[in-house]
């Protein structure tokens, strides 16, 4: 993991051959990769000491940058001028040697312009990327909660259903199902602006009675929510002022309360049915309650 760094809980990727050090230690860093280069070629007497300094020059330019190149060329040039004059005086030199120092001051400024540019130009190209890649992430990420979530009631959708499935399996369990009463006499009577007033008004009411992560809109008007580990007299008391709050829809001079058919199963521990078992046999209570004169909870427990 060279390439990347942990920052704020996230791994940032950095450039290859990228070092991010101040210039005092870029100087430094390529004052002693030079320093071991020289040792080396006037330890073994390379005939050409250039062609071995250069690879100190890039690569102090690549990694560290104009402060790292700058210091690695002036060591060079400065080796250069010792190791072309005459008796290593710095100053005399022949005339076939003079041109030699003078090609390579320029190899060193055009090398180390060239790497160094190239370099910025990368670093500069990979800020880029990044910033891309990034957006880009923050982007799927907010489709993918977006695309989570019921655009009219704000509740949870059957796709986060499925991905939740693993926090609730296994769990002391209490399941509620909920179905609007004639809820298509609502659309045909009153449109289905008002309707939508409606659905949005119990998606409202749900979330703060049992909390946002808890509640989804399982199908038209049929809503699901499924709390773990939760007790038994504070789910019924919920319910309670749930049904007391139900929405109202306005019919001329009277208000009309909507009526909601509920059905509730409690799963203890050990129970062996899976959590979808658990969602039908909430689903039929629900239809129990309907078929028994609405706006009612069917309560059943399952002991473990």
């Amino acid at each position: 993991m060279s390439e990347e760094k942990k920052e704020n809980g996230k791994l940032k990727r950095r450039p290859l051959l990228q070092m991010q050090v101040s210039p005092a230690r870029s100087i430094v860093t390529a004052s002693v990769l030079m320093a071991i280069l020289i040792i080396l070629v006037y330890q073994f007497e390379i005939p050409n000491p250039n062609m071995i300094l250069i690879a100190g020059l890039v690569i102090s330019s690549a990694v560290l940058g104009y402060s790292g190149g700058i210091t690695a060329g002036i060591i060079m040039f400065i080796y250069t001028l010792f190791f072309f004059s005459t008796d290593h005086s710095f100053v005399r030199f022949n005339p076939q040697n003079s041109a030699k120092v003078i090609v390579s001051l320029i190899g060193i400024v055009v090398d180390l312009i060239f790497v160094c540019e190239l370099k910025r130009a990368e670093m500069k190209a990979f800020g880029e990327v990044h910033k891309l890649t990034a957006d880009l992430s923050e982007e799927n990420q907010l489709l993918q909660m977006v695309s989570m979530y019921d655009p009219l009631t704000g509740l949870r959708n059957r796709l986060a259903l499925r991905q939740d499935y693993p926090v609730y399996e296994g769990k002391n369990m209490t399941v509620i199902m909920l179905d609007l009463d004639n809820f298509k006499s609502v659309n045909d009577r009153f449109g289905h602006d008002e309707g939508d007033r409606v659905l949005k008004e119990t998606g409202q009411d749900l979330m703060e009675t049992f909390g946002k992560d808890h509640c989804y809109r399982y199908g038209g008007d049929e809503f699901l929510i499924l709390l773990p580990e939760t007790d038994r007299a504070a789910t019924e008391e919920k319910l309670k002022k749930l049904m007391e709050n139900r929405p109202w829809v306005r019919d001329g001079e009277q208000n009309l309360q909507i009526g909601f058919s509920v059905g509730v199963i409690r799963a203890g521990e050990g129970q062996q049915y899976s959590l979808r078992e658990l969602f039908l046999m909430a689903d039929n209570r629900m239809y129990h309650a309907k078929g028994n004169g609405k706006n009612r909870i069917v309560d059943t427990e399952i002991p473990g």
